[in-house]
């Protein structure tokens, strides 16, 4: 059978690479597997008698021939290719659709119940307080407001008695004759604040039973862990003091957050307190560097329920970002109103008791994009 006739060149890389192929192939084939040796070449009993040397030549041509088609082997691979059954299966992304799969649903679940709370509540944000609101009565304000009037009225009278003319005008001194007949009472002092009953619901405190945490045994002591007040000197720059703020901290909201301000305010380290922001009728922008070895670092112990931020303004909160703990500063805001929409998203760990005044006063110096207009400086602070 004659070869077929090729269609590429015999310069051709086709050409090149196929006689390549065929003399490494020509080196590896040994002769002595191709062509038989005599004694392995079968001989049959009724062999035929040549008559010529020519015949027996080509019998034992034909004979070699057959062993090399016994022993032939193939050159293409007969083997099936391999099966990709990870590719086919999609065994080795299963963990990943399965973790896809579960996040999705949780996002799923969490979306619905929050629609769920806005078609309940017609998008009415709800305060953590369920327990209604009851509203006191104006008329122990006012009492107390007479009381305080009269006794400013009486210590002015005192005043006035005890004022002696520098002029001698010959008449008697009768002042002092109609100053017995003047009520003398002394004035009424300011009652100490540890002297109040301090009502703390037993719930706040329920999850301290397993610390043996033993609680002050009087009323001073149990103010001073609970309800510690600290204070602020405010000034403002190049022009005039404003006065001073005080402070009542909550100790079960936040107690690292409340004991790292007490160590600050109790050695009067006022210059670490700086206005960052400060935002007309919402709230300004506090931060305390703090230092590298400190428990706010760490996660934070709170209770956000023990403030409300929609009863009332002046109130010393932070974000609950920051309750994985804080990088490099301490940073908290106070209210200049009530915000209800912080409850739920702010942790509040103190309000202001006294200098509310003044601190209203403050928002006169800030802006709208929390720029300030003028320096604020805390010129002082301290535990009282």
């Amino acid at each position: 059978m004659s070869d077929l006739p090729q269609c590429v060149s015999s310069d051709s890389l086709f050409e090149l690479r196929h006689a390549e192929q065929h003399a490494e192939r020509q080196k590896s084939i040994k002769w002595s597997d191709v062509v038989p040796k005599k004694s392995s070449i079968r001989v049959f009993k009724d062999m035929p008698n040549f008559k010529t040397q020519e015949e027996e030549i080509y019998y034992e041509l034909w004979l070699s021939h057959r062993h090399r088609l016994r022993h032939i082997r193939h050159e293409v691979e007969n083997q099936a290719p391999g099966y990709q059954w990870g590719r086919r299966t999609e065994a080795c992304s299963l963990t990943k659709n399965a973790a896809q799969f579960m996040e999705r649903t949780r996002q799923n679940i969490q979306l619905l119940v929050e629609i769920s709370k806005t078609l309940r509540t017609h998008g009415v944000v709800n305060p953590f307080r369920t327990e209604k609101v009851y509203t006191s009565s104006s008329m122990p304000y006012t009492l107390r407001k007479l009381e305080a009037i009269d006794e400013a009225n009486l210590d002015i009278a005192r005043r006035l008695l005890d004022v002696v003319s520098g002029l001698d005008t010959g008449l008697k001194n009768k002042s002092k004759a109609k100053s017995t007949h003047v009520n003398t009472t002394p004035v009424k002092k300011r009652i100490h604040r540890s002297s109040k009953l301090l009502k703390v619901s037993p719930d706040r405190l329920a999850k301290y039973e397993g610390y043996n945490i033993q609680m002050p045994a009087t009323k001073r002591e149990h103010h001073l862990l609970l309800r510690p007040h600290i204070y602020f000197d405010i000034y403002l720059k190049d022009a005039r003091p404003l006065g001073h703020i005080v402070v009542e901290l909550y100790t079960e909201a936040a107690p690292v957050v409340v004991l790292e301000l007490i160590r600050t305010c109790s050695h009067n380290m006022h210059k670490k307190f700086i206005i960052k922001r400060l935002f007309p009728d919402l709230w300004m922008d506090v931060e305390m560097p703090l230092h590298q070895i400190t428990d706010l670092h760490k996660p934070l112990e709170y209770d956000a329920k023990v403030v409300d931020h929609g009863a009332s303004g002046c109130l010393l909160s932070f974000r609950k970002d920051y309750l994985q703990g804080f990088r490099n500063n301490l940073c908290f805001s106070m209210s200049f109103r009530p915000i209800e929409v912080a409850n739920g998203s702010r942790v509040g760990f103190g309000r202001i008791v006294e200098g509310g005044k003044i601190f209203d006063c403050l928002q006169s110096y800030g802006s709208k994009n929390g720029k300030l207009i003028r320096s604020i400086l805390f010129t002082g602070c301290g535990v009282i």
